[in-house]
């Protein structure tokens, strides 16, 4: 027992060292590429197959209460102000991403002639984003009051999102947003825009391709929507025969005629969109607060973890209460709005791949389509070595930490050695001083004559 509690303090730090080199060993990155696509597709595939049975039924089930039968606008509290805000995010990622590059151009040049020219241009651009969101709100403002005030008056009152009075107003709210994100990021350094610049491109590559695929999917599914079809012009159609009524996702319909639309129109103004139900705009603008993922790769935050974890549960969470907002409201069913988010967080993903993380995530599940480049010329040899992708943090900091702790444990077994041989050296160094002085006392006890065999 004394002989295992002994050989275990002496090896002690060579232990705790390979404990703890097994224990912080994080996945490396290809492992977690692989977990995330499998988890994605698992969550996808099951979403959209409740979507694809159940669709009509949960669409009935959540606008039991908000949707009175006949109506096609609802005024259900939760379901208006998702519909009023819920594109919100897109305009707040233009404008600010405007505003980043405003304050890029304005400090990245020496203050040179163009580059202030292109300052001014982003800090108008968003000053019209933020016009485009104010608009936004008070069409859906005006839609529900007409709403309230009936066919006839109401086609007047919807009409005043043209005064110029209410666009006036509009551009007044609008330019004082925009100074105030313009002021917002007046401090920032050169370096920390330096570093957002591809934040910037990536986001706003995102919400351009997200948007445009929205736009041109629409038009040719030609979905009903389902307010479409509970409001008393729908089932008048319906049951004519001049429309289908409900379709699966996946039926192409084509948009109507327009003497149907028209009379959509007529009834309920601002229904112009009646057979746009797939995918989901609204859900696709919410999902551009998917931008908040890419922040931890380009900006330090003290807490780096919960920071981490904020920026991936907070749009998320934005982006669902918009869905179920609009499935509330009549306006999209689930599917659509499963299409609508997962088709902005797909161009989140990929746009962070490509102009992030420089293709990290993919070359390490390819490593050999990985680019290569032609290393100095030393001796007159020609060396290749792979390209590490840029700001591929991640890979880069897991290799730098295994580094360490690797290094860590062969510097802890090189001590414990030392510690060991330096013990048996005093261990020798003591036995031999100890046979010196045993041999002066025998020879001392010689010349005395006390030493009797």
């Amino acid at each position: 027992m004394y002989d295992m509690v002994k050989y275990y303090n002496q090896n002690k730090k060579i232990w705790e060292s390979i404990m703890s080199k097994v224990a912080l060993k994080p996945l490396d990155t290809k492992s977690r590429t692989i977990i995330s696509i499998c988890i994605f597709v698992v969550v996808f595939t099951i979403l959209i197959t409740i979507a694809s049975i159940y669709d009509f039924q949960v669409s009935q089930i959540l606008t039991k209460n908000a949707l009175k039968e006949g109506d096609y606008i609802s005024n259900d509290f939760f379901g208006v102000v998702g519909e009023a805000v819920g594109t919100s995010p897109i305009y707040i990622v233009i404008a600010v991403c405007t505003s980043l590059l405003c304050w890029f151009f304005a400090k990245s040049f020496d203050k040179k002639a163009w580059s202030i020219v292109l300052a001014v241009v982003f800090a108008i651009a968003g000053a019209v984003a933020w016009w485009f969101y104010i608009k936004d709100i008070f069409k859906y403002v005006l839609e529900h009051a007409a709403a309230q005030i009936g066919a006839a008056a109401g086609s007047v009152v919807y009409e005043f999102r043209h005064d110029g009075a209410v666009m006036a107003i509009e551009w007044l709210i609008a330019l004082t947003l925009d100074a105030l994100t313009v002021l917002v990021f007046k401090n920032l350094k050169k370096e920390t825009l330096k570093k957002l610049l591809w934040w910037v491109v990536a986001a706003l590559v995102a919400a351009v391709v997200a948007n445009l695929v929205i736009m041109f999917v629409k038009d040719p599914v030609g979905r009903m929507r389902f307010r479409a079809i509970n409001s008393s012009v729908g089932q008048a159609l319906i049951q004519s025969g001049q429309v289908q009524g409900y379709t699966p996702w996946y039926i192409r319909n084509g948009q109507p005629s327009k003497d149907i639309i028209e009379t959509f129109v007529s009834n309920y103004p601002g229904a112009s969109d009646a057979f746009k139900s797939f995918p989901s705009g609204h859900t696709c603008a919410a999902g551009m607060s998917y931008a908040l993922i890419m922040l931890p790769d380009v900006v330090d935050f003290k807490h780096k973890k919960f920071g981490k974890i904020a920026c991936w549960v907070a749009p998320i969470v934005i982006t669902m209460l918009v869905a179920i907002s609009r499935i509330v409201v009549g306006a999209h069913y689930m599917s659509d709005v499963t299409f609508g988010g997962t088709i902005a967080f797909v161009c989140f993903i990929i746009a962070r791949e490509i102009f992030v993380c420089k293709g990290s995530h993919f070359f390490s599940l390819f490593p050999k389509l990985a680019p290569k480049k032609k290393a100095a010329v030393e001796d007159g040899l020609d060396v290749s070595v792979d390209v590490e992708p840029e700001n591929a943090t991640e890979t880069v900091s897991e290799d730098f930490s295994e580094q360490l702790v690797e290094e860590s444990v062969e510097q802890a077994a090189c001590e414990a050695s030392q510690e060991k041989s330096d013990e048996l050296k005093e261990e020798d160094a003591l036995s031999g001083e100890q046979a010196d002085q045993v041999s002066r006392e025998i020879a001392e006890n010689l010349r005395d004559g006390s030493i009797i065999e």
